[in-house]
Protein backbone atom coordinates (compact mmCIF):
# COMPACT_ATOMS: atom_id res chain seq x y z
CA UNK A 1 0.00 0.00 0.00
CA UNK A 2 1.50 3.31 -1.09
CA UNK A 3 1.78 6.16 1.41
CA UNK A 4 0.43 9.44 0.08
CA UNK A 5 1.01 12.59 2.07
CA UNK A 6 -1.49 15.44 1.90
CA UNK A 7 -0.09 18.84 2.84
CA UNK A 8 -2.45 20.13 5.54
CA UNK A 9 -3.85 23.54 6.33
CA UNK A 10 -4.29 25.23 9.72
CA UNK A 11 -6.83 27.58 11.25
CA UNK A 12 -5.39 31.07 11.68
CA UNK A 13 -8.52 32.94 12.83
CA UNK A 14 -10.79 32.38 15.85
CA UNK A 15 -13.93 30.46 14.93
CA UNK A 16 -17.11 29.37 16.74
CA UNK A 17 -16.13 25.70 16.84
CA UNK A 18 -12.55 25.89 18.12
CA UNK A 19 -12.20 29.45 19.41
CA UNK A 20 -8.49 30.26 19.45
CA UNK A 21 -7.47 26.60 19.38
CA UNK A 22 -5.75 26.85 16.01
CA UNK A 23 -6.10 23.32 14.70
CA UNK A 24 -4.29 21.59 11.86
CA UNK A 25 -6.70 20.04 9.37
CA UNK A 26 -7.48 18.80 5.88
CA UNK A 27 -10.93 18.32 4.39
CA UNK A 28 -12.01 14.69 4.66
CA UNK A 29 -13.01 14.56 0.98
CA UNK A 30 -9.31 14.33 0.05
CA UNK A 31 -8.54 11.54 2.48
CA UNK A 32 -11.69 9.61 1.54
CA UNK A 33 -10.90 9.73 -2.17
CA UNK A 34 -7.29 8.60 -1.76
CA UNK A 35 -8.20 5.90 0.76
CA UNK A 36 -10.82 4.49 -1.60
CA UNK A 37 -8.16 4.46 -4.32
CA UNK A 38 -6.08 2.13 -2.15
CA UNK A 39 -3.58 4.54 -0.62
CA UNK A 40 -2.48 4.90 3.00
CA UNK A 41 -3.05 8.60 3.66
CA UNK A 42 -0.80 10.70 5.87
CA UNK A 43 -1.62 14.33 6.69
CA UNK A 44 1.46 16.55 6.81
CA UNK A 45 0.96 19.47 9.24
CA UNK A 46 2.37 22.86 8.31
CA UNK A 47 5.90 22.82 9.66
CA UNK A 48 9.29 24.43 9.18
CA UNK A 49 10.49 24.20 5.57
CA UNK A 50 13.68 22.57 6.86
CA UNK A 51 11.62 19.48 7.74
CA UNK A 52 10.29 19.01 4.21
CA UNK A 53 12.94 16.45 3.25
CA UNK A 54 12.09 14.26 6.25
CA UNK A 55 8.38 14.44 5.52
CA UNK A 56 8.87 13.58 1.84
CA UNK A 57 11.16 10.69 2.76
CA UNK A 58 8.27 9.16 4.72
CA UNK A 59 5.80 9.09 1.79
CA UNK A 60 5.59 7.73 -1.76
CA UNK A 61 3.71 10.69 -3.26
CA UNK A 62 2.48 14.16 -2.38
CA UNK A 63 -0.91 15.83 -2.76
CA UNK A 64 -1.20 19.63 -2.57
CA UNK A 65 -4.74 20.70 -1.75
CA UNK A 66 -6.89 23.82 -2.15
CA UNK A 67 -6.89 26.84 0.12
CA UNK A 68 -5.57 30.38 0.41
CA UNK A 69 -4.06 32.53 -2.33
CA UNK A 70 -0.40 32.05 -3.12
CA UNK A 71 1.78 34.94 -1.90
CA UNK A 72 2.60 36.93 -5.05
CA UNK A 73 6.21 37.73 -4.23
CA UNK A 74 6.93 34.06 -4.96
CA UNK A 75 6.40 34.95 -8.62
CA UNK A 76 7.85 38.45 -8.48
CA UNK A 77 4.74 40.60 -7.97
CA UNK A 78 3.25 42.95 -5.40
CA UNK A 79 -0.25 42.12 -4.08
CA UNK A 80 -3.08 43.84 -5.93
CA UNK A 81 -6.15 45.17 -4.03
CA UNK A 82 -8.30 42.20 -5.10
CA UNK A 83 -6.04 39.49 -3.72
CA UNK A 84 -7.48 37.23 -1.02
CA UNK A 85 -5.98 35.90 2.17
CA UNK A 86 -2.43 34.57 2.04
CA UNK A 87 -0.53 32.40 4.52
CA UNK A 88 3.24 32.68 4.24
CA UNK A 89 3.81 29.77 6.62
CA UNK A 90 1.77 27.43 4.44
CA UNK A 91 3.42 28.74 1.28
CA UNK A 92 6.95 28.24 2.60
CA UNK A 93 6.27 24.68 3.75
CA UNK A 94 4.41 23.59 0.61
CA UNK A 95 7.01 25.04 -1.76
CA UNK A 96 9.67 23.16 0.22
CA UNK A 97 7.66 19.92 0.10
CA UNK A 98 7.11 20.28 -3.63
CA UNK A 99 10.75 21.05 -4.38
CA UNK A 100 11.88 18.02 -2.42
CA UNK A 101 9.33 15.71 -4.04
CA UNK A 102 10.51 16.82 -7.48
CA UNK A 103 14.16 16.45 -6.45
CA UNK A 104 13.71 12.82 -5.41
CA UNK A 105 11.27 11.93 -8.20
CA UNK A 106 8.12 11.29 -6.18
CA UNK A 107 4.73 11.91 -7.85
CA UNK A 108 2.78 15.08 -7.03
CA UNK A 109 -0.91 15.85 -7.58
CA UNK A 110 -2.01 19.48 -7.17
CA UNK A 111 -5.65 20.49 -6.80
CA UNK A 112 -6.77 24.15 -7.15
CA UNK A 113 -4.28 26.08 -4.99
CA UNK A 114 -2.05 23.01 -5.23
CA UNK A 115 -1.92 23.39 -9.01
CA UNK A 116 -0.94 27.02 -8.57
CA UNK A 117 1.82 26.11 -6.09
CA UNK A 118 3.22 23.63 -8.62
CA UNK A 119 3.20 26.21 -11.41
CA UNK A 120 4.86 28.90 -9.31
CA UNK A 121 7.32 26.40 -7.85
CA UNK A 122 8.53 25.62 -11.38
CA UNK A 123 8.80 29.26 -12.46
CA UNK A 124 5.29 30.11 -13.69
CA UNK A 125 3.08 33.07 -12.80
CA UNK A 126 -0.53 33.52 -11.65
CA UNK A 127 -3.44 35.85 -12.15
CA UNK A 128 -3.93 37.27 -8.67
CA UNK A 129 -7.60 37.89 -9.46
CA UNK A 130 -9.36 36.76 -12.63
CA UNK A 131 -12.18 39.31 -12.38
CA UNK A 132 -9.82 42.27 -12.53
CA UNK A 133 -6.90 40.85 -14.55
CA UNK A 134 -8.30 38.44 -17.14
CA UNK A 135 -9.93 40.32 -19.99
CA UNK A 136 -11.39 37.19 -21.64
CA UNK A 137 -13.36 36.16 -18.53
CA UNK A 138 -16.73 34.68 -19.58
CA UNK A 139 -17.21 31.89 -17.03
CA UNK A 140 -18.00 32.09 -13.33
CA UNK A 141 -14.91 30.45 -11.84
CA UNK A 142 -15.97 30.96 -8.22
CA UNK A 143 -19.34 29.24 -8.24
CA UNK A 144 -20.34 30.15 -4.66
CA UNK A 145 -23.13 29.91 -3.43
CA UNK A 146 -23.71 26.87 -5.65
CA UNK A 147 -22.86 23.67 -3.77
CA UNK A 148 -19.30 22.34 -3.98
CA UNK A 149 -20.44 19.04 -5.44
CA UNK A 150 -22.30 20.62 -8.37
CA UNK A 151 -20.50 20.73 -11.75
CA UNK A 152 -20.92 24.10 -13.47
CA UNK A 153 -18.56 24.71 -16.40
CA UNK A 154 -17.00 22.68 -19.21
CA UNK A 155 -13.46 21.62 -19.92
CA UNK A 156 -11.82 22.07 -23.29
CA UNK A 157 -9.17 19.38 -23.77
CA UNK A 158 -5.93 20.54 -25.39
CA UNK A 159 -4.33 17.11 -25.91
CA UNK A 160 -4.63 13.47 -24.91
CA UNK A 161 -3.41 13.12 -21.34
CA UNK A 162 -3.77 11.01 -18.19
CA UNK A 163 -7.32 12.31 -17.63
CA UNK A 164 -8.86 11.92 -21.09
CA UNK A 165 -9.50 8.16 -20.72
CA UNK A 166 -11.50 8.73 -17.53
CA UNK A 167 -13.07 12.20 -17.89
CA UNK A 168 -15.68 12.71 -20.61
CA UNK A 169 -14.79 14.94 -23.59
CA UNK A 170 -17.62 17.32 -22.70
CA UNK A 171 -17.19 17.04 -18.93
CA UNK A 172 -18.55 19.63 -16.54
CA UNK A 173 -16.46 20.45 -13.49
CA UNK A 174 -16.86 22.57 -10.38
CA UNK A 175 -14.94 25.77 -9.81
CA UNK A 176 -13.84 27.55 -6.61
CA UNK A 177 -11.02 29.92 -7.45
CA UNK A 178 -10.38 33.55 -8.25
CA UNK A 179 -6.69 33.02 -8.97
CA UNK A 180 -5.39 30.91 -11.86
CA UNK A 181 -2.30 30.08 -13.85
CA UNK A 182 -1.28 33.02 -16.03
CA UNK A 183 2.04 31.85 -17.43
CA UNK A 184 2.54 28.10 -17.43
CA UNK A 185 5.99 27.04 -16.25
CA UNK A 186 8.19 25.99 -19.20
CA UNK A 187 8.50 22.35 -18.09
CA UNK A 188 4.73 21.82 -17.84
CA UNK A 189 2.34 20.81 -20.63
CA UNK A 190 -1.18 22.18 -20.95
CA UNK A 191 -3.89 19.51 -20.73
CA UNK A 192 -7.18 21.44 -20.51
CA UNK A 193 -8.71 24.90 -20.28
CA UNK A 194 -12.16 26.26 -19.53
CA UNK A 195 -14.25 27.54 -22.45
CA UNK A 196 -12.95 31.07 -21.78
CA UNK A 197 -9.34 29.94 -21.88
CA UNK A 198 -8.42 29.70 -18.19
CA UNK A 199 -5.93 26.88 -17.56
CA UNK A 200 -7.70 23.95 -15.89
CA UNK A 201 -5.19 21.08 -16.06
CA UNK A 202 -1.51 20.49 -16.83
CA UNK A 203 1.10 17.83 -16.24
CA UNK A 204 4.68 16.65 -16.63
CA UNK A 205 4.68 12.88 -17.16
CA UNK A 206 8.47 12.67 -17.05
CA UNK A 207 8.57 13.98 -13.49
CA UNK A 208 5.20 12.50 -12.45
CA UNK A 209 3.56 15.91 -11.85
CA UNK A 210 -0.20 16.27 -12.31
CA UNK A 211 -2.54 19.17 -11.58
CA UNK A 212 -6.16 20.27 -11.96
CA UNK A 213 -7.76 23.59 -11.14
CA UNK A 214 -11.16 22.12 -10.23
CA UNK A 215 -12.08 20.00 -7.18
CA UNK A 216 -12.61 16.30 -8.02
CA UNK A 217 -12.64 15.44 -4.32
CA UNK A 218 -15.86 17.48 -4.03
CA UNK A 219 -17.44 16.25 -7.28
CA UNK A 220 -17.15 12.62 -6.17
CA UNK A 221 -19.63 13.37 -3.37
CA UNK A 222 -22.44 13.16 -5.95
CA UNK A 223 -20.76 11.41 -8.90
CA UNK A 224 -19.07 8.10 -8.18
CA UNK A 225 -17.34 8.14 -11.56
CA UNK A 226 -15.07 11.00 -10.43
CA UNK A 227 -13.29 8.59 -8.09
CA UNK A 228 -11.46 7.42 -11.23
CA UNK A 229 -9.26 10.55 -11.05
CA UNK A 230 -7.84 9.48 -7.70
CA UNK A 231 -7.65 5.85 -8.79
CA UNK A 232 -5.56 6.93 -11.79
CA UNK A 233 -3.19 8.99 -9.67
CA UNK A 234 -2.65 6.20 -7.16
CA UNK A 235 -2.04 3.78 -10.06
CA UNK A 236 0.68 6.13 -11.32
CA UNK A 237 2.26 6.18 -7.86
CA UNK A 238 2.26 2.38 -7.82
CA UNK A 239 4.06 2.30 -11.17
CA UNK A 240 6.89 4.70 -10.28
Amino acid sequence: MKKIGIAGNHAIHPNPKFGTNYVNYIQKNYTAALTEAGALVMILPISAPELAADYVASIDALVLAGGQDVTPDYYGEEPIPAIGEIDRYRDAFEFALFAEAVRVGKPVFGICRGAQVINVGLGGKLYQDLATQYAQLRVKHDQYPTKWSTPTHRLVWQRDNWLTPIVAPDALVNSFHHQAVKTLAPSLTLDATSSDGVIEAFSDETRHIYAVQWHPEMLRMTDDAVQAVFDAFVAKVENV
